[in-house]
């Protein structure tokens, strides 16, 4: 007979900020300039977002206003996660954000920019994201064209999900991302379909083709794979608070139903 038993042990988690110094490189600070740029959304990751007071004064000796906000789930003002791809869980003031000329993204990798551009999809353009790289000295710039043919699968997504009678609910039991509840809103909200919901530690890609009989799925865990992971629901996929907001999305005049 085998006994099983839980050991819990304290974790002790460790900021790690990058120690260098974080600047504008030449080219990031004469694109701003070229585009006459006055006000940007400034966000960076974690390791760099307690130290831009150098990027703040290259910027306002430009003549350039930084704005930013606090989003969702993170530690501090400016901080950027790559979940945070929806406009609202940014929590940026309305008049900020229609003032603002383009994001400005410092830190590396395209993980957590590609949040900046998800975010505006629903909106009626998309301001470019300009990135840059404090490691590399390098910019570079996103816009729709990074996420075009991924926004076009979603779109179909949705359309499906509205006609659909038989749904997959994929609810995660990881701290942080577990919305089981909240998900029971959709049998409230569409009363003449039905759910099935999936509850695992992790999304299992290749396991969830085993179900035939689902029309399409909705995720709970992190937004992140209703939009990169779309090429691996063969039945489309879409994230719960779009879901729950389907028809008036598609009714939007936005990128989104643009495209």
């Amino acid at each position: 007979m085998i006994n099983f038993c839980k050991v819990y042990m304290d974790v002790l988690f460790l900021d790690a900020p990058y120690s260098g110094t974080v600047e504008l490189s030449k080219d990031t600070l004469a694109y701003l300039k070229k585009n006459k740029y006055k006000t940007v959304a400034l966000y960076s990751s974690v390791q760099f977002v307690n130290n831009l007071d150098t990027v703040r004064k290259q910027l306002a000796d430009n003549n350039i206003t930084a704005v930013t906000s606090h989003a969702d789930r993170t530690q501090v003002k400016g901080q950027l996660l790559g979940c945070d791809n929806y406009h609202n869980s940014l929590n940026m003031p309305r008049d900020d954000s229609n003032a603002v000329d383009c994001y400005l993204y410092v830190g590396d990798g395209k993980f957590h920019p590609l949040a900046l551009v998800y975010a505006q999809k629903d909106m009626r353009e998309i301001k470019e994201i300009v990135c840059n790289d404090p490691l590399t000295k390098r910019m570079s710039l996103m816009g729709v064209q990074d996420i075009k043919k991924i926004l076009l699968k979603y779109r179909a997504s949705l359309m499906k999900f509205l006609t659909a009678k038989t749904i997959g609910v994929i609810v995660t039991i990881k701290p942080g991302q577990e919305q089981f509840r909240p998900s029971l809103m959709l049998e409230k909200r569409y009363a003449n379909k039905k759910f099935y919901y999936f509850i695992d530690d992790a999304v299992s890609f290749d396991q969830l083709e085993n179900f035939n009989f689902i029309e399409v799925w909705v995720n709970t865990a992190c937004p992140r794979v209703g939009f990169d992971d779309q090429e691996k629901f063969a039945k489309g996929v879409i994230n719960l608070n779009d879901a729950l907001m389907a028809e008036d999305i598609l009714g939007r005049d936005s990128v989104l139903t643009r495209l």
